[in-house]
């Protein structure tokens, strides 16, 4: 695959070395070209909005092949927080000794709902980070007869540390726990297999490294968990055959995952599936090939220029790669002198590499860091 034909649908990156997509991607090309032709219907009165309802269901079965799962497992969410919460909604009042662990390091989107379970009795086992993560054996030793729920993040948001998400749901599988992924970092960034690694909810926003936008996001739920799931709050699209579902006094909910989704974000899922596209233009496993390459070009080149830095080890790292550095603003300064955009997270630089980058800006990004 010839790098140039990716950046051909980004040319907002022409100037710009763009490390940041642990925050928010680039708008690529295609995602683009749906957002204006929906204002252009939009403000003209034509917008047809069966038209954007379609082009979720596209969304759903493109994300689906990207986790190893079947579109029947997806509902559409807005977000990692709103998937989380419908989860511990479903979780009933504890009984003595039951109880949910999650990192104490983790995001407040897959923190806060788990946190909010002791309220309903439940003991919250949150686990300290050892150095960059916390270890299966630690999962091992916190989780019992009584663990209902084990939830952690495929990748840590702020140093990129990969969770051994098999491994892990191992030990949720022996406790009869339901494990529960966030894959914000992770999904369209590293190889996701919700039936290999025996998860039973993945939640992630659109946002970050599926070339989305904000507002759309996807749950996965195991086929065999479905039937016991209530929605929290269902709309006509909970429906079995939505379009026929519009009032009462029946309620007909979906045998499938669609009968958790929230009200459709019609514009963020036409740019969802033009964007989603993208994946199945290039080959998902190539694309991700390819971020795993970048990614191990920019941490040779940051232990070349950068005296302290210290990656993960191979199977622990990911597309974040998280720099120590003295100042951070210094850095960040000089960063905007040249047209680089990273984020600074725990007092150490954060780059997030994706498949529109190049090595040779890898190198200036290593080069710039490593400055006295």
């Amino acid at each position: 695959m010839d790098a140039s034909e990716i950046r051909q649908l980004f040319p907002g990156l022409k100037n710009t070395v763009y490390l940041n997509t642990a925050s928010m991607n680039v708008g690529c090309a295609p995602a683009r070209a749906a957002y204006e032709e929906a204002l252009e219907r939009w403000s003209t009165g034509r917008f047809d909005w069966a038209e954007a309802e379609r082009a979720g269901e596209h969304a759903r079965a493109l994300f689906a092949e990207i986790v190893g799962a079947t579109a029947a497992e997806i509902a559409i969410v807005p977000a990692v927080s709103a998937a989380a919460g419908l989860v511990a909604a479903n979780l009933p009042p504890a009984s003595s000794g039951e109880n949910v662990i999650v990192a104490e390091n983790e995001f407040a989107s897959n923190y806060y709902p788990w946190r909010m379970l002791q309220e309903r009795g439940y003991e919250v086992r949150a686990l300290a980070s050892r150095g960059t993560g916390v270890s299966v054996e630690d999962f091992g030793k916190a989780a019992d007869g009584g663990t209902r729920l084990i939830a952690v993040s495929a990748v840590q948001s702020a140093n990129g540390y990969r969770s051994d998400l098999a491994a892990i749901g191992r030990v949720a599988a022996s406790s009869g726990a339901w494990f529960f992924v966030d894959a914000c970092q992770a999904a369209g960034a590293v190889p996701l297999d919700v039936v290999r690694d025996g998860v039973d909810f993945l939640a992630t926003s659109s946002h970050k490294f599926l070339l989305g936008s904000r507002g759309m996001g996807y749950l996965y739920v195991r086929r065999e968990l479905l039937d016991g799931l209530r929605p929290v709050g269902p709309g006509w699209k909970a429906a079995r055959s939505p379009a026929a579902s519009f009032y009462g006094p029946a309620m007909d909910l979906s045998p499938t995952a669609s009968k958790l989704d929230t009200s459709l974000a019609w514009f963020p899922a036409m740019a969802d599936q033009a964007a989603l596209g993208v994946f199945r233009r290039f080959g998902t496993s190539v694309l991700l090939e390819r971020n795993a390459r970048l990614a191990k070009h920019l941490q040779d080149a940051l232990a070349t220029s950068v005296p302290n830095f210290r990656p993960l080890g191979d199977a622990e790292s990911s597309t974040i790669v998280s720099v120590p550095v003295s100042d951070s603003d210094a850095v960040l300064e000089r960063f905007r002198q040249d047209n680089v955009v990273a984020s600074v997270r725990a007092g150490r630089i954060r780059l997030s590499v994706h498949f529109y980058n190049l090595e040779e800006e890898l190198e200036r990004v290593a080069e710039l860091i490593g400055r006295p």
